[in-house]
């Protein structure tokens, strides 16, 4: 039987990355905006609560706290709640040395300009939750939206001189509508427009040199306090799926990647890794490209978009899967054969059954790298039986190693009487026709999705351990 060893983990600690840490800023603030469900009918959008859920944890791993993190979903993204946020929460007490986020997932939308200031003779706006068609003047707009006047007005508000906006959506003019791709490396999945289109709605004007557009480019002040980076530029289509939008599962991936080689991300180079990924996901006719604006000076890194890393213990994985145990309606028990391991040497874990049902086991190095390990490239099944349970056993054609990075790993287990299975869960390890190529893929976010929102009468167990790999 050939045996092969789990690849040793690559993602290194922020902190010891980048050197010694900086304090972290007391009152940095960031404000997640994202809308899947509309109170207009047949627009809603998929994917939309892992989008904010990878910015949540992209901005713990940044530095910031979970206390100065507000979001706003669905229904409580209005745009009454947005305007209000930005003139509260994004502005009392916060200093110019804070750094403040605006993350927004959903439509993007044209209006007509009403006051002259655009050159292509229409705003972009923001479709939050309350949008809806109107007439004025004669003209067809729209209310419950954020225009890029408005948004540009609340920017410039805000104290800090350390403002980053991103934004995935878009303002093609095109029908709001789905899409099926040829190439499957996201999975075998329809796509989804992210903007909302409307008869009426009015074309941006080609007679001018360059759009002075917010979304894709917020106006500046009269001081540059701001660097943004949105989804697409004109005339193109950001594309989101039921995993979550293309460019934001393209930006936070490349934020961790950098952090993983040594590398200081910078709001530039996020944009470029982003673009990349986009080109990597989707077919050309659907390639959009991010689009930079604002501060060169803070998009070239004096936005530190990397502070004073959380603990391992504290990491937004760990804290994830033990919450998720926690909620579990049983326990497991799960045990390995030692407490410590040295590197290269093979781990074994124990898992009591108490049902058949489908096991998931999930590792958490001391870097917060999440792995599934059950199932895998080489036992992609996991139904399994009542009774004890050894992984890997001696008819699994793989093996386990202990490999860096040495300190804590925590490794949880769940087991579901309805079927579900981490591994087929997997979304960027996979070639263009879907295949999975990872031997033990990264925990995807759809994953830890399922085991939140398990039907009540299924039964769900789950069990935690902790071990220690040591030099």
């Amino acid at each position: 039987m050939m045996k092969r060893s789990m690849p040793a983990l690559i993602v290194v600690a922020l902190a010891a990355a980048l050197g010694r840490a900086t304090p972290a800023h007391a009152e940095q603030r960031a404000l997640l905006v994202g809308v899947g469900q509309y109170q207009t009918a047949g627009i809603d959008l998929p994917g939309i609560d892992l989008d904010i859920e990878r910015v949540r944890d992209t901005l713990i791993r940044m530095g910031f706290k979970d206390s100065q993190i507000r979001t706003l979903r669905d229904g409580e993204a209005t745009s009454t709640a947005v305007i209000r946020s930005f003139e509260t929460w994004l502005k009392e007490g916060v200093q110019p040395q804070d750094r403040v986020v605006f993350y927004f997932s959903g439509h993007g939308s044209n209006i007509p300009d009403v006051n002259g200031d655009e050159k292509d003779g229409v705003d972009e706006v923001l479709v939050t939750n309350d949008m809806k068609r109107a007439r004025v003047n004669g003209r067809a707009t729209l209310t419950g939206v954020v225009a890029d006047d408005k948004l540009s007005q609340l920017i410039a508000a805000i104290p800090s001189r350390n403002v980053w906006i991103v934004v995935d959506s878009c303002h093609s003019g095109t029908v709001t509508r789905t899409i099926d791709l040829a190439n499957r490396s996201l999975a075998r999945d329809k796509v989804y427009v992210k903007s909302f289109s409307y008869a009426g709605m009015p074309a941006p004007s080609t007679k001018h040199d360059k759009p002075s557009v917010v979304t894709r480019g917020v106006k500046a002040g009269p001081t540059e306090n701001f660097v943004s980076l949105t989804a697409a530029g004109d005339g193109e289509e950001a594309i989101g799926t039921s995993k979550g939008g293309v460019f934001t599962i393209g930006l936070t991936e490349a934020f961790a990647r950098l952090a993983a080689q040594g590398k200081t991300p910078t709001v530039a180079a996020l944009k470029d890794e982003a673009a990349a990924y986009i080109r990597s996901k989707v077919d050309r006719a659907q390639v959009h490209t991010p689009q930079l604006n604002g501060s060169t000076e803070l998009a070239g890194g004096a936005l530190k978009l990397l502070e004073e890393a959380p603990p391992s213990s504290q990491g937004p994985n760990r804290q994830k899967l033990v919450e998720l145990v926690g909620r579990q309606a049983g326990k497991l028990s799960v045990t390995a054969t030692a407490e410590k391991y040295a590197i290269d040497q093979p781990v074994q874990i124990s898992v009591d059954v108490p049902f058949a049902g489908y096991l998931n086991v999930v590792a958490v190095d001391a870097d917060d790298v999440a792995t599934v390990i059950y199932p895998n490239r080489h036992q992609t099944q996991n139904t399994v039986s009542a009774g004890a349970l050894r992984i890997p056993s001696e008819a699994m054609d793989f093996e386990l190693l202990a490999s860096e990075p040495v300190g804590p790993t925590l490794v949880v287990a769940f087991l579901t009487s309805a079927p579900l299975n981490f591994f087929n869960e997997t979304l960027d390890q996979r070639d263009s026709q879907g295949r999975i190529t990872a031997d033990f893929p990264a925990l995807s976010y759809t994953a830890t999705r399922a085991i939140r929102v398990a039907p009540r009468e299924a039964r769900s167990y789950g069990g935690q351990l902790e071990i220690q790999v040591v030099r």
